[in-house]
């Protein structure tokens, strides 16, 4: 974390409107005399990112953040983290009844290129990014994500508070760990040795479970393997024969699919042809057309001899007139 701009208003010493301006300078010093303020710029910073600072004694000393006769309090904080550059507020004011209490905190992920500069030396709640935090009580875990450290550990490794400078270096070795842990970035191979612990697991689960189908299988020699395979491989041509086989039997199962519809049709007309009956006195009707046909073929002889007679008659009968 790099700080970069720390604007203050009724903060302890500074109740007028100052700004600390850190952005061109890789590294500081705050000098000056006792009661200066030297102390409560490192206070404001602390504050503005965790709402209290560790000379307070604790959230309970809110009531440290006022300047003398101070009403409301106000701090504003931009730093860079992890390539990202943020800004967090916070605001406590004085109610009636006398008791101190945040009015505001947020944290906001400042858009990139935002020139620091351009800031005025007011507390404006302008617009300065991607609200990443509103809320006091959202403040903790945003900070804490965009920082990398919890309070007691950027209290213990990057603002010491006043006396304690030794009790990083007089830690336990678990704590100083976890704190270079955090600093360092080295969490993720934590992460990395879970998750590799884990599929140790599985693996060593499905192992055990190969192990115990093995263990159970008994009386396996080669030649009883090569039969396996034999077999294998005679399932393998059926499969094949079968998968071959599956369009003509589609094909026959169509066919007799239209041939079944083509019998249902014909019951149907024969059903239909079987109700047909015949109706009374066909067979006289039947005498009497045969009779018919038999008058009229003699009828069409008798004619054709008479026209033969014709003929003849006629042809005598021009021989004669000559």
């Amino acid at each position: 974390m790099r700080p970069m701009r720390l604007d203050m208003a009724g903060f302890t010493v500074f109740r007028d409107e100052t700004t600390v301006d850190f952005t061109d300078a890789d590294f500081f010093a705050l000098i000056g005399p006792t009661g200066s303020g030297k102390s409560t710029v490192l206070d404001a910073i602390c504050f503005a990112l965790y709402g209290t600072v560790p000379r307070w004694g604790g959230a309970r000393g809110l009531a440290n953040a006022l300047a003398p006769s101070a009403a409301e309090a106000r701090v504003r904080l931009v730093f860079e983290s992890g390539g990202a550059r943020y800004v967090a507020t916070r605001v406590v004011r004085r109610d009636g009844r006398g008791n101190v209490k945040t009015a505001n905190a947020g944290l906001q992920l400042m858009p990139a290129g935002f020139d620091v500069t351009k800031l005025d030396t007011g507390l404006s709640p302008d617009d300065l990014g991607e609200v990443v935090a509103g809320t006091p009580a959202e403040m903790e875990q945003a900070v804490l994500e965009a920082v990398g450290l919890p309070y007691e550990q950027f209290t213990s490794c990057v603002v010491l508070p006043q006396g304690q400078f030794a009790d990083f270096l007089h830690a336990k070795p678990a704590t100083r760990q976890q704190i270079l842990v955090n600093l360092l970035g080295l969490g993720v191979y934590e992460d990395v040795q879970k998750r590799a612990t884990a599929r140790a697991a599985q693996a060593e689960a499905r192992l055990e479970a190969v192990d115990q189908v093995l263990a159970g299988l008994t009386g396996v020699d080669d030649e009883a393997l090569a039969d396996a395979d034999a077999r294998v491989d005679r399932m393998v041509e059926l499969s094949a024969a079968v998968t071959a086989a599956v369009p003509e039997l589609a094909a026959a199962r169509t066919a007799a699919r239209e041939a079944a519809a083509a019998l249902t049709a014909l019951d149907d007309e024969l059903t239909v042809l079987s109700g047909v009956r015949a109706p009374g006195g066909v067979a006289e009707v039947a005498l009497a057309v045969t009779a018919a046909r038999a008058e009229a073929e003699a009828a069409a002889t008798a004619v054709s001899l008479a026209e033969e007679r014709e003929e003849k008659l006629r042809g005598e009968l021009s021989g004669a007139g000559t």
